[in-house]
C-alpha cells in the first residue's frame, strides 16, 4: 500500500512502455494498475456492494505488492553498496506514509466528535492514539475477542490495522537485511531467501491454526499475515529466476493471477474464515500478476493494467485507501438506512480529498527538497506521530457527561432506595433527568467486576477451554458456593462475594465470556471452545460438591445436533443443554439455583442514550416484558420447571420496579453498562435483594431475607 522505487530490467524490448519515469523514480505502470484493483476491491466491499463481498481481499493484494517493492529497493541497494541505511530507508518510508496519515487521523478524530456516541470517545480516542503508532491492530485483535467491547462500533481509523502490519515489517525486515547483508557478504540474496522463507512459512501455518481457533484475533494480528508481505518478498528475492521463464507461462500466469483475484472478490464474504488457507487465492494471484510484469510480455495484462485511468487511480490508492473509511463512518453514522447507491457515491468521492492531500501534502513533503536530509524527515515524522497521539488523547478526554456530576455514594443509594418507604410510589422511569450519577454515562464501560481487569484470567476468553477457578467471599470459610456460567453470573460477582464474607462462605467463580453453562452447541464465531470448557468445568464441580451453584446466562438458544449454522438455533436445544448439566449436579446431590437473566434494553445501549439525553432519561427507558423476551430468562425457566432440585432467583422487580418500563437510572444510580449487563454500582447496591432473592430460593441456606425497613 506504499510507493516504493522499482526499476524495470533495462533488456526488455519495450519497457519504457511500461514504465515511467515520475520524481527521479521508475515506477511500472503495471503495479499501479494492481493497486487500483485492489482499492477498487476494499471500497466496493466496505460499501457493501452484492456479490463483491470479497473485494476485502484487496488489502492481501497490496500486501504482497508492498513486500515485492520493499524488498526489490532494499535488495538493490545491498547489491549496490553491501549495507542497508537504516536512517535513510525509514526516513522514506516517513515523508511517504506520515503526511497522510496523520492528516486522515485528524479528520477522523474530527468524525469520532462529530458523528459518533459521545461513550465511544474514549476507545476512539485510544484507537488514534494506536493508529498513530502503527500498533492498532493489536488492539483491533484485542477487541476482536473482548465480550466486553461488543458495544464499540467501527472504529472511524479501524482501516489503519492494515498500515500497522506493513510498518512493522517495514521495521524489522531492513534490520534482518542488513544483518544477512553483514554475515553472508556475497550470498546474502540466498541468506535472505531463506531467512525470509522460513519466517514466511512459519507465519503460514501460525495463521492457518489461528485462523481455527480463533479467528476474531488472526484476522488482525501481524504475525498471521506476515506470510502475504513474504510472498511479495521472496518473488523480489527470486525476481531474476522468474524472468528467465517462457514469455508465454509468465503472461498466462498474469492472466490467472486478475482470475484468482476475481474469484476471491466474487466468491468469498464475511462467513470465509481468513487469512488462514483461504488468503492463498488473492496473494498467489497477486504474486502471479507482479511475476507476468517483471519484463514486458506480449500478451499479458501488463497493457490493461498500465491504462491511464488505472495508473492514476493507483498512484492515488494509498490515499483513497485512508479517506474512505471515516468517510463511510460518517455517513453511516448520520444516515444508517442510507440507500447503496448514496453509499457508492460516498465511496467514489472520497477520491477527491484523497486527490487533495496527494497533490498539496503528500507529493510537496515526499518530493520536496526541504524533508531531503534524513534527519529532518525522521524529525518530521516523530512531531506527525506525536500530533496524531496527541490528536486520540484529547478526543479521549473530550467526553462529558452532559452536566451531570459523579454522585458519592450516600447521594446515590441505587437499588437501595426501592426499600426506602418514602420512595414507594416513585415512578423511576419517568424521572426526566438527575443531578447526580454514579457511574457517569461516559463511564459506565468501565464500572464492572474487578477481575475483568486485574489479569487474574478469572474471566476466561476465546481460545481456551481451560477453567479457571477463582475464589472470594470469606475464602477461609469451608462452606462453598459455586457461580457458572458466562459474564451475566460474572456481573453479580461482586454482590455474592459480599454475601459471602457476611455470612461466611466461599465463593468459587468459573466463567467464560459469551459462553452460556449448557451441554450443547453455541453458534459463537469467535469462540470456539464453550462446550469443551464446560464439560471441564462440571467435573470441577462436581469434584468441590459445593453446598450451592448459583447459574446464569445471556443466550436462549443454541444449536441443535448436527446443526451448524445460526438460523437453525432454537430455544429447546438452550433448555436442553441447560437441563443436561443441572441435572447432573442435582443428581448428585448439589442443588442448583438459576439466576435468571436482567431484562435486556431493545433499543441503543442505555449508557450512550443517557449521554446523549441527561435532560431526557424517559428516552432511554425500555419495555420490560419485551426485555425479558430478548434476555436468556425464558430458557433458564423451561429448564428449571424440568430438573427438581433447581430453583429460580429472579431481581427483574429490582431492575425494572415500575412494572412496565425498565429505568435507566434509579437512585442516582446508572442501571445498564454494556449492551445487556448491569453496572458494579448497580449490582452491589442491589445486594439486600440478591440476598433475599438467594434466601427465598434456597430455603433460607444461603442469603437471608429483607429485613422490615
Amino acid at each position: 500500500m506504499t510507493a516504493a522505487q522499482h526499476r524495470g530490467p533495462s533488456s526488455a524490448p519495450d519497457a519504457t512502455a511500461l514504465t515511467r519515469p515520475d520524481h527521479g523514480r521508475t515506477i511500472r505502470l503495471d503495479i499501479e494498475g494492481m493497486r487500483t484493483i485492489a482499492v477498487g476491491s476494499v471500497l466496493v466491499a466496505h460499501a457493501g456492494v452484492p456479490f463483491l463481498a470479497g473485494g476485502f481481499v484487496g488489502v492481501d493484494v497490496f500486501f504482497v505488492l508492498s513486500g515485492f517493492l520493499i524488498t526489490g529497493l532494499l535488495a538493490r541497494e545491498v547489491s549496490r553498496s553491501g549495507r542497508v541505511s537504516l536512517t535513510t530507508f525509514w526516513a522514506r518510508r516517513m515523508k511517504r506514509l506520515l503526511p497522510a496519515s496523520a492528516t486522515v487521523l485528524l479528520f477522523s478524530a474530527a468524525v469520532a466528535y462529530a458523528f459518533l456516541p459521545i461513550t465511544q470517545r474514549k476507545d476512539f480516542g485510544g484507537d488514534i492514539v494506536s493508529a498513530a503508532l502503527y500498533v492498532v491492530n493489536w488492539r483491533l485483535a484485542d477487541r476482536g475477542v473482548d465480550y466486553l467491547a461488543e458495544d464499540v462500533g467501527q472504529s472511524p481509523v479501524q482501516h489503519y490495522w492494515s498500515l500497522a502490519v506493513e510498518e512493522q515489517f517495514y521495521v524489522v525486515w531492513p534490520i534482518l537485511m542488513l544483518v544477512i547483508g553483514l554475515i553472508a557478504a556475497r550470498r546474502w540474496r540466498l541468506g535472505a531467501f531463506g531467512v525470509l522463507g522460513v519466517v514466511t512459512l512459519a507465519s503460514f501455518a501460525y495463521s492457518v491454526q489461528q485462523t481455527a481457533s480463533s479467528p476474531a484475533t488472526a484476522y488482525f494480528v501481524s504475525t498471521t499475515r506476515i506470510w502475504e508481505l513474504g510472498i511479495g518478498a521472496l518473488l523480489a528475492l527470486g525476481a531474476s529466476q522468474v524472468e528467465r521463464l517462457p514469455a508465454v507461462v509468465r503472461a498466462v500466469g498474469g492472466w490467472v493471477g486478475i482470475a484468482m483475484i476475481a474469484y476471491a472478490v466474487l466468491v468469498f464474504d464475511d462467513s470465509t474464515t481468513w487469512p488462514g488457507a483461504n488468503a492463498l487465492v488473492p496473494t498467489i494471484g497477486a504474486a502471479l500478476m507482479i511475476a507476468s510484469g517483471l519484463r514486458a510480455t506480449p500478451g499479458s495484462p501488463q497493457r490493461l493494467l498500465s491504462l491511464p485511468p488505472m495508473v492514476w487511480v493507483g498512484g492515488l490508492s494509498y490515499s483513497i485507501y485512508l479517506w474512505h473509511w471515516p468517510i463511510l463512518v460518517a455517513v453511516q453514522a448520520e444516515r444508517p438506512d442510507l440507500q447503496l447507491r448514496w453509499v457508492v457515491l460516498a465511496m467514489i468521492a472520497s477520491i477527491v480529498p484523497a486527490y487533495l492531500s496527494n497533490r498539496f501534502i503528500e507529493n510537496p513533503i515526499r518530493f520536496g527538497t526541504f524533508f531531503k536530509p534524513d534527519g529532518r524527515a525522521i524529525g518530521m515524522g516523530l512531531a506527525l506521530t506525536a500530533v496524531g497521539v496527541g490528536v486520540g488523547w484529547g478526543l479521549s478526554v473530550s467526553a462529558t457527561a452532559g452536566g451531570v456530576d459523579e454522585a458519592t455514594t450516600a447521594a446515590s443509594p441505587g437499588a437501595a432506595a426501592l426499600l426506602d418507604p418514602s420512595n414507594q410510589d416513585v415512578d423511576w422511569s419517568a424521572i426526566r433527568e438527575v443531578d447526580r450519577m454514579r457511574p457517569l454515562a461516559t463511564e459506565a464501560v468501565d464500572d464492572r467486576p474487578a477481575f475483568y481487569d486485574d489479569g487474574s484470567g478469572c474471566q476466561v476468553r476465546d481460545g481456551d477451554a481451560v477453567p479457571k477457578p477463582c475464589e472470594s467471599g470469606d475464602t477461609s470459610s469451608s462452606r462453598t458456593v459455586v457461580i457458572v456460567g458466562d459474564s451475566k453470573i460474572a456481573q453479580w460477582q461482586p454482590a455474592i462475594a459480599a454475601i459471602g464474607r457476611r455470612e461466611g462462605f466461599k465463593v468459587v467463580q468459573f466463567t467464560k465470556s459469551a459462553c452460556s453453562w449448557t451441554d450443547v452447541d453455541l453458534d459463537r464465531k469467535n469462540n470456539t471452545d464453550c462446550r469443551a470448557w464446560g464439560r471441564a468445568v462440571l467435573k470441577d464441580v462436581l469434584a468441590l460438591d459445593p453446598e450451592l451453584v448459583v447459574v446464569s446466562h445471556r443466550q436462549g438458544t443454541a444449536l441443535p445436533a448436527g446443526a451448524t449454522d445460526r438460523s437453525q438455533e432454537t430455544k429447546a436445544a438452550m433448555v436442553g443443554g441447560l437441563v443436561s448439566y443441572w441435572g447432573t449436579l442435582t443428581r448428585a446431590g448439589i442443588p442448583v439455583t438459576a439466576l435468571l437473566d436482567n431484562p435486556a434494553p431493545t433499543t441503543q445501549p442505555v449508557y450512550e442514550c443517557v449521554a446523549q439525553n441527561p435532560k431526557d432519561l424517559p428516552r432511554c427507558a425500555f419495555d420490560r416484558d419485551a426485555g425479558i423476551a430478548a434476555s436468556g430468562a425464558p430458557a433458564a425457566r423451561e429448564a428449571a420447571a424440568e430438573v427438581p432440585g433447581v430453583s429460580v432467583a429472579d431481581l427483574t422487580s429490582t431492575i425494572c420496579p415500575d412494572g412496565r418500563r425498565c429505568a435507566a437510572v434509579i437512585g442516582n444510580v446508572l442501571v445498564y453498562r454494556q449492551t445487556t449487563h448491569l453496572t458494579k454500582t448497580f449490582v452491589l447496591s442491589a445486594e439486600r435483594q440478591l440476598s433475599a432473592a438467594l434466601a427465598a430460593a434456597t430455603d433460607g441456606a444461603v442469603g437471608e431475607p429483607l429485613a422490615a425497613p
